[in-house]
Protein backbone atom coordinates (compact mmCIF):
# COMPACT_ATOMS: atom_id res chain seq x y z
CA UNK A 1 0.00 0.00 0.00
CA UNK A 2 2.84 2.68 0.86
CA UNK A 3 4.62 1.71 -2.49
CA UNK A 4 1.54 2.16 -4.34
CA UNK A 5 0.81 5.36 -2.54
CA UNK A 6 4.47 6.56 -3.21
CA UNK A 7 4.40 6.08 -7.22
CA UNK A 8 1.42 7.77 -7.49
CA UNK A 9 2.66 11.37 -5.16
CA UNK A 10 5.65 10.46 -7.38
CA UNK A 11 3.65 10.89 -10.73
CA UNK A 12 2.15 14.03 -9.71
CA UNK A 13 5.38 15.31 -8.92
CA UNK A 14 6.45 15.02 -12.02
CA UNK A 15 3.57 16.02 -13.61
CA UNK A 16 3.42 19.00 -12.21
CA UNK A 17 6.78 20.18 -12.43
CA UNK A 18 6.33 19.46 -16.31
CA UNK A 19 3.75 21.63 -16.41
CA UNK A 20 5.80 24.36 -14.70
CA UNK A 21 8.58 23.72 -17.18
CA UNK A 22 6.38 24.13 -20.30
CA UNK A 23 5.44 27.37 -19.20
CA UNK A 24 8.70 28.81 -18.24
CA UNK A 25 9.83 27.83 -21.87
CA UNK A 26 6.67 29.41 -23.73
CA UNK A 27 7.06 32.60 -21.51
CA UNK A 28 10.85 32.99 -22.80
CA UNK A 29 9.79 32.46 -26.89
CA UNK A 30 7.48 35.03 -26.32
CA UNK A 31 8.81 37.61 -24.78
CA UNK A 32 12.15 39.13 -26.35
CA UNK A 33 15.15 39.23 -23.92
CA UNK A 34 17.19 42.31 -23.23
CA UNK A 35 19.16 41.83 -26.46
CA UNK A 36 16.87 41.70 -29.32
CA UNK A 37 16.14 44.51 -30.96
CA UNK A 38 12.55 43.80 -32.36
CA UNK A 39 9.00 41.77 -31.65
CA UNK A 40 10.11 38.64 -33.76
CA UNK A 41 6.58 38.75 -34.96
CA UNK A 42 6.59 41.96 -36.30
CA UNK A 43 8.03 42.53 -40.09
CA UNK A 44 9.29 45.79 -41.28
CA UNK A 45 7.87 47.68 -44.41
CA UNK A 46 7.93 50.91 -45.28
CA UNK A 47 4.03 51.72 -45.68
CA UNK A 48 3.07 48.27 -45.83
CA UNK A 49 4.77 47.87 -49.48
CA UNK A 50 6.09 45.08 -50.71
CA UNK A 51 10.17 44.97 -50.24
CA UNK A 52 11.75 44.50 -53.86
CA UNK A 53 8.51 44.90 -55.86
CA UNK A 54 8.46 47.46 -59.14
CA UNK A 55 8.57 50.83 -58.89
CA UNK A 56 5.01 51.14 -60.59
CA UNK A 57 3.96 48.60 -58.10
CA UNK A 58 4.89 50.74 -55.06
CA UNK A 59 3.81 54.24 -56.57
CA UNK A 60 0.42 52.84 -57.58
CA UNK A 61 0.03 51.86 -53.90
CA UNK A 62 1.76 55.17 -52.38
CA UNK A 63 -0.22 57.30 -55.36
CA UNK A 64 -3.57 55.87 -53.51
CA UNK A 65 -2.56 57.17 -49.98
CA UNK A 66 -2.35 60.44 -51.67
CA UNK A 67 1.36 60.76 -52.77
CA UNK A 68 2.26 63.34 -55.11
CA UNK A 69 5.44 62.08 -57.23
CA UNK A 70 8.34 64.82 -57.59
CA UNK A 71 11.68 65.03 -58.43
CA UNK A 72 14.30 64.09 -56.40
CA UNK A 73 17.35 66.05 -55.39
CA UNK A 74 19.61 63.09 -56.15
CA UNK A 75 17.60 60.97 -58.69
CA UNK A 76 20.36 58.34 -59.79
CA UNK A 77 22.31 58.32 -56.14
CA UNK A 78 20.55 55.05 -54.54
CA UNK A 79 21.46 55.06 -51.06
CA UNK A 80 22.26 52.65 -48.30
CA UNK A 81 21.07 53.00 -45.25
CA UNK A 82 24.00 55.12 -43.83
CA UNK A 83 23.27 57.82 -46.63
CA UNK A 84 20.68 59.79 -44.94
CA UNK A 85 22.72 60.40 -41.54
CA UNK A 86 23.93 63.69 -42.96
CA UNK A 87 21.06 65.58 -44.78
CA UNK A 88 21.13 66.55 -48.17
CA UNK A 89 24.92 65.01 -48.31
CA UNK A 90 26.25 61.56 -48.99
CA UNK A 91 29.73 60.13 -49.82
CA UNK A 92 30.82 57.46 -52.11
CA UNK A 93 30.71 55.10 -49.35
CA UNK A 94 26.85 55.82 -49.10
CA UNK A 95 25.13 55.17 -52.19
CA UNK A 96 25.66 53.51 -55.45
CA UNK A 97 25.34 56.59 -58.63
CA UNK A 98 23.73 55.28 -61.64
CA UNK A 99 22.06 51.93 -60.32
CA UNK A 100 18.61 53.26 -59.92
CA UNK A 101 16.71 55.85 -59.30
CA UNK A 102 15.41 57.79 -56.74
CA UNK A 103 11.78 59.68 -56.15
CA UNK A 104 10.39 62.42 -53.87
CA UNK A 105 7.15 62.29 -52.73
CA UNK A 106 4.88 65.03 -51.37
CA UNK A 107 1.32 64.82 -49.15
CA UNK A 108 2.22 61.59 -47.24
CA UNK A 109 1.96 61.52 -43.52
CA UNK A 110 3.60 59.58 -40.68
CA UNK A 111 2.61 59.22 -37.17
CA UNK A 112 0.65 62.15 -37.32
CA UNK A 113 3.39 64.56 -39.16
CA UNK A 114 3.80 65.57 -42.62
CA UNK A 115 7.61 64.85 -43.50
CA UNK A 116 9.52 67.72 -45.31
CA UNK A 117 10.78 64.84 -47.92
CA UNK A 118 9.51 61.40 -48.28
CA UNK A 119 11.80 59.69 -50.84
CA UNK A 120 12.05 55.72 -52.16
CA UNK A 121 15.26 54.01 -53.68
CA UNK A 122 14.16 51.49 -56.41
CA UNK A 123 17.49 49.84 -57.63
CA UNK A 124 17.68 48.53 -61.47
CA UNK A 125 18.12 44.61 -62.08
CA UNK A 126 20.78 43.14 -63.82
CA UNK A 127 20.19 40.93 -66.85
CA UNK A 128 21.67 37.37 -67.56
CA UNK A 129 24.93 38.77 -69.03
CA UNK A 130 25.19 41.12 -66.00
CA UNK A 131 24.90 44.28 -67.62
CA UNK A 132 22.07 46.78 -66.41
CA UNK A 133 18.70 47.02 -66.98
CA UNK A 134 17.65 50.97 -66.73
CA UNK A 135 14.30 50.60 -67.08
CA UNK A 136 12.79 52.73 -64.30
CA UNK A 137 9.44 51.02 -64.07
CA UNK A 138 10.81 47.49 -63.07
CA UNK A 139 13.44 48.94 -60.93
CA UNK A 140 12.74 47.29 -57.50
CA UNK A 141 11.81 49.07 -54.36
CA UNK A 142 14.34 48.69 -51.27
CA UNK A 143 14.57 51.78 -49.16
CA UNK A 144 12.05 54.39 -47.83
CA UNK A 145 12.82 57.27 -45.66
CA UNK A 146 11.39 60.71 -44.23
CA UNK A 147 12.94 63.42 -43.21
CA UNK A 148 11.73 65.97 -40.66
CA UNK A 149 13.75 69.48 -41.56
CA UNK A 150 14.76 71.83 -39.06
CA UNK A 151 12.83 75.13 -41.26
CA UNK A 152 9.60 72.89 -40.77
CA UNK A 153 10.40 71.45 -37.23
CA UNK A 154 11.95 73.94 -35.22
CA UNK A 155 11.91 71.54 -32.02
CA UNK A 156 13.77 68.53 -34.02
CA UNK A 157 15.05 66.70 -30.78
CA UNK A 158 11.40 66.82 -29.29
CA UNK A 159 10.49 65.37 -33.11
CA UNK A 160 12.99 62.61 -32.89
CA UNK A 161 12.05 62.06 -29.01
CA UNK A 162 7.92 61.57 -29.76
CA UNK A 163 8.85 59.21 -32.81
CA UNK A 164 11.57 57.07 -30.67
CA UNK A 165 8.44 56.58 -28.06
CA UNK A 166 6.25 55.22 -30.07
CA UNK A 167 8.58 52.77 -31.82
CA UNK A 168 9.55 51.80 -28.62
CA UNK A 169 5.86 51.01 -28.03
CA UNK A 170 6.03 48.77 -31.19
CA UNK A 171 9.44 47.37 -31.00
CA UNK A 172 11.45 47.58 -28.07
CA UNK A 173 14.06 49.53 -27.10
CA UNK A 174 16.30 49.09 -30.34
CA UNK A 175 19.90 49.15 -30.60
CA UNK A 176 20.90 53.30 -29.68
CA UNK A 177 24.42 54.53 -30.59
CA UNK A 178 24.82 58.23 -29.22
CA UNK A 179 28.87 58.12 -29.41
CA UNK A 180 28.66 60.59 -32.26
CA UNK A 181 29.05 64.02 -31.75
CA UNK A 182 26.95 64.75 -34.83
CA UNK A 183 24.13 62.39 -34.35
CA UNK A 184 22.28 59.96 -32.55
CA UNK A 185 20.19 56.88 -33.87
CA UNK A 186 18.02 54.07 -32.71
CA UNK A 187 18.05 50.96 -34.65
CA UNK A 188 15.64 48.33 -34.70
CA UNK A 189 16.13 44.78 -36.24
CA UNK A 190 13.27 42.32 -37.24
CA UNK A 191 13.93 38.70 -37.80
CA UNK A 192 13.70 38.68 -41.57
CA UNK A 193 16.67 41.49 -40.89
CA UNK A 194 14.99 44.21 -41.89
CA UNK A 195 15.95 47.40 -40.24
CA UNK A 196 14.08 50.94 -39.22
CA UNK A 197 16.64 53.22 -38.26
CA UNK A 198 15.13 56.97 -36.13
CA UNK A 199 18.47 59.79 -36.40
CA UNK A 200 18.66 62.90 -34.67
CA UNK A 201 21.26 64.66 -36.90
CA UNK A 202 22.57 68.13 -36.18
CA UNK A 203 22.30 67.55 -32.16
CA UNK A 204 25.65 69.88 -31.04
CA UNK A 205 23.79 72.45 -33.19
CA UNK A 206 20.97 74.55 -32.84
CA UNK A 207 19.34 73.64 -35.74
CA UNK A 208 18.33 69.53 -35.50
CA UNK A 209 16.98 67.43 -38.00
CA UNK A 210 15.32 63.88 -37.62
CA UNK A 211 15.19 61.12 -40.45
CA UNK A 212 13.24 57.62 -40.24
CA UNK A 213 14.94 55.36 -42.70
CA UNK A 214 13.03 51.56 -43.84
CA UNK A 215 15.84 49.16 -45.60
CA UNK A 216 15.15 45.71 -47.08
CA UNK A 217 17.21 42.91 -45.96
CA UNK A 218 20.26 41.96 -48.17
CA UNK A 219 20.37 45.64 -49.55
CA UNK A 220 24.07 46.20 -49.15
CA UNK A 221 24.90 43.20 -50.79
CA UNK A 222 22.25 44.11 -53.94
CA UNK A 223 24.09 46.97 -53.99
CA UNK A 224 27.74 45.76 -53.98
CA UNK A 225 26.50 43.69 -56.91
CA UNK A 226 24.99 47.07 -58.99
CA UNK A 227 28.48 48.55 -58.01
CA UNK A 228 30.30 45.81 -59.96
CA UNK A 229 27.84 46.50 -62.59
CA UNK A 230 28.25 50.13 -62.34
CA UNK A 231 32.18 49.95 -62.27
CA UNK A 232 32.16 47.34 -65.15
CA UNK A 233 30.24 49.20 -67.40
CA UNK A 234 32.23 52.71 -66.78
CA UNK A 235 35.14 50.39 -67.45
CA UNK A 236 34.19 49.56 -70.70
CA UNK A 237 32.80 53.00 -72.01
CA UNK A 238 36.14 54.30 -70.83
CA UNK A 239 37.57 51.15 -73.61
CA UNK A 240 35.10 52.04 -76.01
CA UNK A 241 36.21 56.06 -75.54
CA UNK A 242 40.21 54.68 -75.99
CA UNK A 243 39.27 52.90 -79.04
CA UNK A 244 37.04 55.61 -81.20
CA UNK A 245 39.88 58.52 -80.28
CA UNK A 246 42.68 55.82 -81.62
CA UNK A 247 40.67 56.03 -84.86
CA UNK A 248 40.64 59.51 -84.98
CA UNK A 249 43.49 60.39 -84.27
CA UNK A 250 44.82 57.85 -86.90
CA UNK A 251 42.15 59.82 -89.41
CA UNK A 252 44.58 63.15 -88.99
Amino acid sequence: MKKRLFIVLLAATISITGSQASFVLASSDSEPSAEQTSDEKSTFTFRDIQWWGTKTDAEKQLVAEGAEIQTAAFEDNILRMSGIDYANSTGAKDRVEGGGTVVRYSGLKVAGYTPSETEACYIYTLNDDGSINKDKDSAQFYFGWYTFESYDYADGEGVYNDLLQKLQSLYGDGAINSDDDYFTTSTWTDADNNQIRLLLGGKNKDYKYVTLGYIAAGADEKLDEMQAAVDAENIASEAADREKNKKDVSGL
